[in-house]
């Protein structure tokens, strides 16, 4: 998954494959199929891992707004550290021409709107978010922010501002 994420699909020899997994080709094959199975079980992996990382900061606190900022700081900081998002980097390398990929990332992008979606609208049921727009259009411009910011965080060296952004987002709903 790592070296998939590193350094893309294309970028990912066989012999990079077997240096990360310790297998030699042939016993890569009978494991994982072909390069691109591989590369969509390290793809679903990495959704399910992610999602599952930081959807537990959405439940620290009593407050939904409190809690949506704990999310967005951890999908904030697990980029930084991860130098951007594989789900990110395989929507612009692969999905393009790979319907499976497409399928994967769309489902992916549906699921965290929906969860985003629910933060938003109780959020707004309890006063914390006073802009009168749609739950789910408001968690379409964080999944869009979001997604820029990765694309930010893969490309550029200084990501001091990543941070602000999203807060400056968060606080114009208030």
């Amino acid at each position: 998954m790592n070296t998939f994420w590193n350094q893309g699909y294309e970028g990912t020899s066989l012999k990079d494959l077997c240096s990360a997994t310790g297998l030699h080709k042939g016993s890569l094959y009978q494991a994982f199929g072909d390069k691109h199975q591989l590369f969509l079980k390290s793809l679903k992996y990495y959704m399910e891992q992610s999602f599952k990382e930081v959807a537990a900061s959405a439940y620290l606190h009593d407050s939904p707004m409190a809690n949506l900022r704990s999310l967005l700081n951890e999908i904030t900081t697990k980029c930084i550290k991860g130098e951007g998002c594989m789900v990110v980097n395989s929507l612009v390398e692969m999905a393009p021409h790979d319907q499976e990929v497409k399928q994967m990332i769309n489902q992916s992008y549906a699921m965290k709107q929906r969860f985003l979606t629910d933060l938003i609208d109780r959020a707004q049921r309890d006063g914390e978010i006073t802009i009168k727009q749609e739950p789910d259009r408001l968690a379409a411009v964080l999944m869009v922010t979001l997604a820029g910011l990765a694309a930010t965080i893969k490309g550029f060296s200084n990501t001091d501002h990543i941070s602000y952004v999203l807060e400056d987002v968060l606080s114009s709903w208030a």
